[in-house]
């Protein structure tokens, strides 16, 4: 089984050979305005879903801070549930390692 030729293609190699029929150029502008038309639905579909997509970011970024803030809040009950839910820095951990780390931007140790 082998592989049909892509229409458009087919259609444009023959216009530039010069060697297209009136019936395949008729075809050529039928599909060349498909192609046009969806075009600009995705353009349309972007322009919709760009705020949409904002608004997502911004909630995810909100999210992130929500995250850490309940982590640093686990941390207050023992060191390995501070050890085990974040080995960066979490802003409002009250542990010296993370208190320390976060002050000076290092990382935090045991």
């Amino acid at each position: 089984m082998t592989a049909q030729p892509d229409p458009v293609h087919h259609l444009l190699d023959r216009a530039r050979r010069g060697v297209i029929l009136p019936a395949e150029g008729e075809q050529l502008a039928a599909l060349v305005q498909e192609l046009e038309q969806r075009a600009d639905d995705a353009e349309r579909m972007a322009r919709t879903l760009a705020p949409q997509v904002e608004q997502l970011t911004s909630t995810y970024v909100e999210l992130e801070t929500e995250v850490a803030r309940l982590t640093a809040g686990q941390c207050t009950h023992t060191r390995a549930m501070c050890e085990q839910h974040h080995a960066t820095p979490v802003a409002g951990c009250p542990y010296p390692r993370c208190r320390a780390a976060t002050a000076t931007g290092r990382a935090p140790t045991a």
